[in-house]
C-alpha cells in the first residue's frame, strides 16, 4: 500500500512539473526532473522490462493522440519544445508518467473495464482543463473536450488491457 501511495505521489509530482515547466517555458528542466522521477520509479519496482515496454507503448499512444489533437486544431501547446506540428515532448512524457501508474496506483482499474472507460472519459479531460488553468495549453473549442473524453475513454482501458497482457506474459 505504501508503494501505491508513493507511485501516486511521484505521478502527481511529475505531472505538475511537466505542466508548470511548459507553462513557464522550462520544458527541458521539467523533462529532466520527470526523467529522474521515472528512474526512481524503476528503482522501486521489480519487473523493469515489463514496465519499460508499457511506458514506451503509452508514449507512442500519447505521441499519436495528442499529435492528432494538435493537427486538428483542438489544442494549442504553449511550449511545444520541438517544432510544430510534432507532439510536444513534455506531453509524451506525461503519457509515460501516466503509464507508471497502471500496474500500481491504478491497478484497481485493471479488471474493471467500464469503470476504466468512465475514469478515462472524465479524468483525461479534467487533466487537460487543469493544464489549461495552469497555462500550459489552450483548448480551442468544445470539440476539444469531447475529443479528449472519447480518446481517453478508449485509450485508458486499452492501456490497462496491454498492461494485463504484459503482466500475464511476464
Amino acid at each position: 500500500m505504501i508503494f501505491k501511495i508513493t507511485n501516486f505521489i511521484l505521478f502527481q509530482a511529475a505531472w505538475f512539473i511537466c505542466v508548470l515547466g511548459a507553462a513557464y517555458d522550462q520544458t527541458y528542466p521539467a523533462l529532466a526532473i520527470s526523467l529522474v522521477i521515472l528512474l526512481i520509479h524503476f528503482a522501486l519496482i521489480k519487473n523493469r522490462l515489463l514496465e519499460l515496454k508499457l511506458i514506451v507503448i503509452a508514449g507512442i499512444f500519447g505521441l499519436l493522440f495528442d499529435g492528432a489533437l494538435l493537427n486538428f486544431n483542438l489544442i494549442l501547446y504553449n511550449d511545444p519544445g520541438l517544432p510544430y506540428p510534432l507532439t510536444p515532448i513534455w506531453i509524451v512524457m506525461l503519457w509515460m508518467i501516466f503509464a507508471m501508474t497502471l500496474n500500481h496506483s491504478l491497478a484497481w482499474l485493471s479488471q474493471k473495464i467500464y469503470l476504466s472507460i468512465l475514469f478515462g472519459a472524465l479524468g483525461g479531460p479534467l487533466a487537460y482543463i487543469a493544464g489549461e488553468k495552469l497555462g500550459a495549453i489552450s483548448l480551442l473549442s468544445t470539440n476539444s473536450i469531447i475529443s479528449l473524453s472519447i480518446g481517453w475513454a478508449v485509450i485508458t482501458p486499452i492501456l490497462l488491457i496491454i498492461a494485463n497482457k504484459l503482466n500475464k506474459n511476464a
